[in-house]
C-alpha cells in the first residue's frame, strides 16, 4: 500500500518552492523521479485512490431518500443532479467530438468538469435529445435568436449562452461560443486564430455586445494621426498650431477631411494627399493596406457621416484579414438575439444598419481609440 501522506511531503521538500506546483514541469520531474525511486507505478496510485473515493452505495442512498423529509423543490433538484450524473459520459463525449477537451482549457479537467455540471444541471434530458440530431448554423437566417432558431427551450438556451471559461493560451472564452459548438454541428473549437471553426465558412469570431474589432483605448500603440497628417500638410506656423489644436480632430473622419482640404490648399497633389493619409489609416487598422478601398477620390472626404462608415468597414475588414476570420457572429447572450456577418458581407451589414457603434455619426471614432464597441443594429 503506497503512502500518500508520506509521497506528498517527500515531494514538497525536494520542490525549490517548498511544495509542489502541478503547472511547473521541474516539479513533475520530482514526482516522477520520486515514483521511479520508489517502485510505484500510477496504476497503484489510481487504485488506491478509486478505493478511499468509495462511499455509500445506491441502495443506502435510496433509504437516506426514503427516511427524509424532502420538499418538492428539494427533490426536483435531486432528481436533475442524479439524472444528469448517469448521462454525464455522453456529455462528455460530445464535448470531444466538438473539440473540447481538457487540453483546451486553462484549468484543463477543473474547467471540464464545471461545464459538465451545467449541462447535467440545466434542462439535460432536452439538451441530450437535442445532440442526436443537432442543427447547423449554416440553416440559420443571418439575423434571429438563437434559443428559437435551434428550437430550445429558454431555460436550457440561457444556461448554455452563459458558460464562459479560459482556452489554453490564456484567452478568454466568451459567452455564446461554447454555446455554438455543442448546440450546432456543423461548429467545433477551432483551438486557434479566431474562436470556432465553421464546417464549409472557415473561422467564425463570435463578438458580444459591447465587443471590439482591436483593443481598447489605453492599450497597445496609439497613432497621432493629427500630428501626422499636419507634419505632411501644413507648414511650422500659426495654421499649423490650430490645426494640431482643434478639438474636433481628435475624430479620425473630422480630421482627415480637414487635412485633405488643407493639402489642396497648399497645393499639394491630390492624389499624393490621399495616398499619406491612407498610409496614416493602414498604421491605425493594422497595416493591412485597406485604406484605398474607402479612400480612394476626392469625393471620399465630402460626406462625415458616411466616412465614419467607411471607417466602421475598414476596422473590422483590417482586423479580420489580422486574425484570419471569415466570418462573424454578432450576439447580445442576455436575450440570444444574433446576426451573422460574413467578412464579404461587410459593408452591407454596416449600411443596413444590423451592427453599429454607439458614436455620433457625424464625428465617429477617436485617434486615441480607433476600435470602439459594437452593437446590434434593430431588426
Amino acid at each position: 500500500m503506497v503512502n500518500i501522506d508520506a509521497l506528498l511531503s517527500e515531494w514538497a521538500y525536494r520542490c525549490k518552492k517548498g511544495y509542489p506546483d502541478l503547472d511547473s514541469p521541474s516539479d513533475l520531474k520530482v514526482l516522477k523521479n520520486i515514483l521511479e525511486e520508489q517502485d510505484i507505478t500510477l496504476p497503484q496510485l489510481q487504485e488506491q485512490e478509486e478505493e478511499e473515493k468509495k462511499g455509500p452505495d445506491k441502495k443506502e442512498l435510496i433509504d437516506l431518500i426514503n427516511k427524509s423529509e424532502l420538499n418538492p423543490k428539494v427533490i426536483n433538484k435531486l432528481f436533475k443532479v442524479i439524472k444528469g450524473s448517469g448521462i454525464r459520459p455522453q456529455f462528455k463525449d460530445y464535448l470531444t467530438k466538438q473539440g473540447y477537451t481538457e487540453d483546451s482549457f486553462k484549468n484543463a479537467d477543473a474547467d471540464i468538469d464545471r461545464i459538465l455540471n451545467v449541462l447535467t444541471n440545466t434542462e439535460s434530458e432536452e439538451l441530450l435529445n437535442y445532440i442526436k440530431s443537432p442543427k447547423k448554423l449554416s440553416d440559420l437566417p443571418i439575423r434571429g435568436n438563437l434559443a428559437k432558431e435551434a428550437g430550445l427551450s429558454q431555460t436550457l438556451s440561457q444556461d448554455l449562452i452563459q458558460i464562459v471559461g479560459v482556452d489554453k493560451t490564456g484567452s478568454n472564452i466568451g459567452k455564446v461560443e461554447l454555446f455554438l459548438a455543442l448546440i450546432f454541428s456543423d461548429v467545433s473549437n477551432r483551438g486557434g486564430g479566431g474562436d470556432l471553426d465553421w464546417e464549409g465558412i472557415g473561422n467564425l469570431e463570435v463578438k458580444g455586445t459591447g465587443g471590439r474589432m482591436g483593443q481598447q483605448s489605453g492599450r497597445g500603440n496609439y497613432i497621432n494621426g493629427v500630428n501626422m497628417l499636419a507634419d505632411k500638410f501644413l507648414p511650422v506656423g500659426e495654421e499649423r498650431e490650430e490645426f494640431e489644436e482643434d478639438p474636433s480632430n481628435q475624430y479620425i473622419n473630422t480630421c482627415i477631411q480637414n487635412a485633405y482640404n488643407a493639402a489642396v490648399k497648399n497645393n499639394i497633389d491630390s492624389k499624393e494627399a490621399i495616398s499619406s493619409i491612407q498610409n496614416v489609416l493602414d498604421q491605425v487598422f493594422f497595416e493591412k493596406g485597406l485604406a484605398k478601398k474607402y479612400f480612394n477620390n476626392p469625393n471620399d472626404f465630402k460626406d462625415l457621416a458616411k466616412m465614419r462608415n467607411s471607417i466602421f468597414k475598414l476596422n473590422i475588414e483590417s482586423y479580420a484579414e489580422k486574425t484570419n476570420v471569415d466570418a462573424f457572429l454578432f450576439a447580445t447572450s442576455a436575450t440570444g438575439e444574433y446576426a451573422i456577418v460574413d467578412i464579404d458581407k461587410v459593408g452591407e451589414a454596416v449600411d443596413e444598419g444590423i451592427i453599429k457603434v454607439a458614436i455620433d455619426p457625424n464625428k465617429g471614432y477617436f485617434w486615441h481609440n480607433p476600435n470602439p464597441n459594437i452593437k446590434l443594429g434593430k431588426k
